[in-house]
């Protein structure tokens, strides 16, 4: 699927600050449950941002960080690309040590 990763994210969630201190689009393949941190959400990551790009079908992870360049606030959020479609599944605002186990249960039913 092409799409302007900006909008379609901007469009799904019109309060983003999108990429105001940084963060990243990354595939979701796998869960390896003898971490218990990001690394447990194995998977590539892939270019996004405000240009259209193409995607395949499946799982993202979105990491955005938006706030103070001190302190940024880092928020997950968890989509499914399918059928020229993208939803959202689970999200973890202002995440907090361990955040990736709050999203291991809708990773289990999608993968």
């Amino acid at each position: 699927m092409i799409l302007n990763w900006k909008e379609k994210i901007t469009e799904i969630d019109p309060e983003i600050k999108f990429r105001n201190q940084g963060g990243w689009l990354k595939t979701v393949e796998e869960l390896d449950k003898s971490v218990t941190n990001g690394y447990s959400l194995v998977g590539d990551f892939v270019k996004s941002g405000d240009f259209e790009n193409e995607y395949p079908d499946g799982l993202y992870l979105d990491c955005n960080k938006e706030g103070s360049s001190k302190k940024p606030q880092i928020d997950y959020r968890l989509f499914k690309f399918e059928n020229e479609k993208v939803r959202l599944l689970d999200l973890v605002i202002d995440a907090q040590r361990n955040w990736a186990l709050e999203l291991w249960d809708a990773v289990e039913e999608k993968l």
